[in-house]
Parts: structure tokens; sequence; C-alpha cells
């Protein structure tokens, strides 16, 4: 965004995440089926907006999650996807702070990509961020994967929670394998 070629942009993220679940497994209980957007304007205001973003692959990770094409395949996931999902939850939040010479102290809100709640438990755990600052819906509405975090945001501020000035840290891990996260100043 910070180009004199762009001022504005719409992110969306959408997910029919139900067709790739088997009908009575614990997948229908988790994913969910949503659509999200944010839009994006450069104001030319260096004190808020995106501060730094990150991205990372790894294919030799990719066996952990599978799935084929809806309708006769679903996802499948292994044990050792839990561990290695909050182990990059945590390196995407710290990567993003050292990076930027921040603490954990210096964020107002982490607001994670669930995945599921076995993950988002052991994230939890391990992090001395505050509980109450980390924002989720997924008891609500399931792991709605691309749209899960700009459904959070939207939802918090709608009910005031969120005010100028805010830093957010925003961690996401996805089947392939990849992760990485945005840090952004409300």
């Amino acid at each position: 965004m910070r180009t004199d070629k762009f001022k504005n942009a719409l992110v969306i993220g959408s997910e029919r995440f139900s067709v790739r679940t088997r009908m009575g497994g614990y997948g229908e209980f988790t994913a969910g089926d949503a659509a999200a957007g944010v839009f994006l304007e450069y104001t030319g205001d260096k004190n808020f907006g995106i501060i730094d973003s990150f991205l990372q692959d790894d294919g030799d990770l990719s066996g952990i999650i599978v799935t084929g094409p809806p309708p006769t395949s679903y996802v499948k996931s292994y044990p050792e996807l839990v561990s290695k999902a909050a182990d990059l939850t945590l390196k995407s939040m710290d990567l993003l702070l050292e990076k930027n010479d921040l603490t954990i102290d210096d964020v107002d809100w982490v607001v994670p990509h669930p995945g599921t709640d076995v993950v988002v438990q052991d994230v939890l755990k391990r992090t001395k961020f505050p509980k109450e600052k980390i924002l989720m819906n997924f008891e609500r509405v399931g792991n709605t994967s691309a749209a899960s975090i700009p459904i959070v945001l939207s939802e918090y501020y709608y009910k005031g929670k969120f005010k100028k000035g805010d830093l957010f840290l925003t961690p996401a891990v996805g089947g392939g394998f990849y992760w990485g996260g945005l840090l952004f100043r409300l």
C-alpha cells in the first residue's frame, strides 16, 4: 500500500470449508463457511496502518494435513499438526516483534487464525500475553479459515473494543504448509 501506484485495496478472504469435512466427523462441528473483507487505505501517516508482514512455507510439512477435491475427499490431519501449528504461531509472533524492536507488552491485541481450539489452547499456555487481549470467535463459528481474522476484527470493531493507535498482531498457520503474520496499528 505504501506506493505511488495504489491508495486503496479491498482484501477478501472466503472459504467453503464444510464441503471438505466428513458428515458426523469432528470437522463437521469445527469448520465454518464464511467470507470477510478488509478495506485498506494509504493515508500517508506512517504511524498507522500495516507496519510489517511475512509469509513462509515448508512443503516438507504438507503431509501433516491433507485433502483432495470435494465431495469425495475430506481434510485429514495428523497428531503432529497441533504442536507444529502452535510452534509456528508463536514463531510468527516472535519474528514480527523482534524484527520491529517490540515486545509482547507493546501489543494491544492478538488476533490469531484459530485453526482448532486445541492449537489455540496450546498457544495460550505458552505465551505471556494476557488471555483477555487475545480475540477469537472459534467457540461460536469454528474455523472459518481465510475469513477468520477479518471476521474477528469486524466483530470487535463494531463492539467498540478498539481505539485509534491500538497495535495488532495477527499470526496464522495454514495447510500446505505455510505460516505468517501481520503487524498493524489502527
